[in-house]
């Protein structure tokens, strides 16, 4: 099996380093045989860069990778500003050969749905999604992509998604407060702080085995038809 590691790098809400540390930590976290690709409007040298057709803006643009032909085997998305703090094989294991992987929704808010933070799929899946998506209607109508997923699949464990287990996939506001748990494989700094904000030398482990790479080297660019 080869696996597709997918990340998004959109506008300048995150530097490049983000990338390059997530790559890195992807790489030292997970034995299986993989490809990671950025979707992005910045190539990166030594990144391989899809530059997607549609010019839609920040999160917007995940629901790229329902797109038929983009992700066409078994597939992990991880947003910038996750950390890992274990192996990422048992999540492939258990979910990469399901038709959507996500967990729930742990905000505050009461409403429910998924969190796309952390997503597995096995690539040839979830393509009404992307039918169904009507970019100026629905980004003007809902917060994020995981409002309109949760709509097109249901809740996590109660519709089409399956829902990762809480332990292995956690907030960092939510459930860091005492430090690091010990069943986490990857860490999900939604809204504030940042991980580069924080003073965790956990997190600042998790995220320091990083060598920043040459400007001058050359990247891999496609751009999905």
């Amino acid at each position: 099996m080869v696996l597709t590691v997918w990340c998004v790098f959109w506008g300048d809400k995150y530097s490049s380093d983000y990338v390059y540390i997530l790559k890195r930590m992807v790489e030292m976290n997970l034995s299986y045989p993989h490809e990671f690709i950025c979707i992005t409007d910045n190539p990166l040298p030594m990144i391989n860069c899809i530059l997607p057709e549609c010019d839609y803006h920040g999160w917007w643009q995940k629901l790229q990778l329902f797109m038929p032909g983009m992700a066409t085997g078994p597939s992990l998305y991880l947003d910038l500003d996750v950390v890992i703090t274990g192996s990422l094989d048992g999540l492939v294991e258990q979910y990469a050969g399901c038709e959507l992987a996500m967990p729930a929704n742990w905000a505050m808010s009461g409403h429910g749905g998924c969190q796309s933070s952390v997503m597995l799929w096995r690539g040839d899946t979830c393509h009404d999604i992307w039918e169904a998506f009507d970019y100026e209607a629905d980004s003007n109508r809902l917060w994020g992509d995981q409002e309109f997923i949760t709509e097109q699949l249901g809740d996590p464990g109660a519709g089409r998604i399956t829902r990762i287990t809480p332990s292995q996939v956690v907030s960092y506001k939510y459930h860091c407060r005492t430090g690091q748990p010990m069943d986490a494989k990857v860490i999900v700094f939604h809204g504030k702080p940042d991980p580069h904000e924080v003073d965790d030398e956990w997190v600042k482990n998790a995220r320091s085995r990083f060598t920043p790479i040459s400007v001058t080297s050359t990247s891999g660019i496609g751009r999905h038809h």
